[in-house]
C-alpha cells in the first residue's frame, strides 16, 4: 500500500511538505511532525478487522479524485495476493 501511494503522489508531496514546513516555521507550532512521504497506519476496528489509514498532503481540490485512485489501485494490488490477503465475506444466507 505504502509503495502505491509513493508512487502516485510521493514526489509531489515531497514538495509539498517542504513548503508546508517552511510555513510552519514562520508559526508557533513546534510539536507538529510531518512526514515527507506516505504513511500507511493500521488499528482494528469495532467489529475486529484491521482497517488501514494512508495519511498523505494532497491539494484539497484533488483530494477525492487522489482518494479514488489510490483505493483503486490499492484494492487491485491486495485482490492479486488472496494468500496474504483475506477480506470478510458477507454474512451467510
Amino acid at each position: 500500500m505504502r509503495r502505491i501511494a509513493e508512487e502516485e503522489i510521493g514526489e509531489a508531496m515531497f514538495e509539498r511538505v517542504r513548503t508546508f514546513r517552511s510555513l510552519l516555521s514562520e508559526t508557533l507550532v513546534d510539536q507538529l511532525e510531518v512526514r515527507e512521504y506516505p504513511a500507511v497506519l493500521f488499528r482494528v476496528s469495532d467489529n475486529t478487522w484491521p482497517e488501514a489509514i494512508v495519511r498523505y498532503l494532497v491539494e484539497p481540490k484533488q483530494a477525492g479524485r487522489v482518494k479514488s485512485k489510490l483505493i483503486e489501485k490499492m484494492l487491485a494490488s491486495l485482490n492479486a495476493a488472496p494468500d496474504k490477503v483475506m477480506f470478510p465475506r458477507g454474512a451467510a444466507r
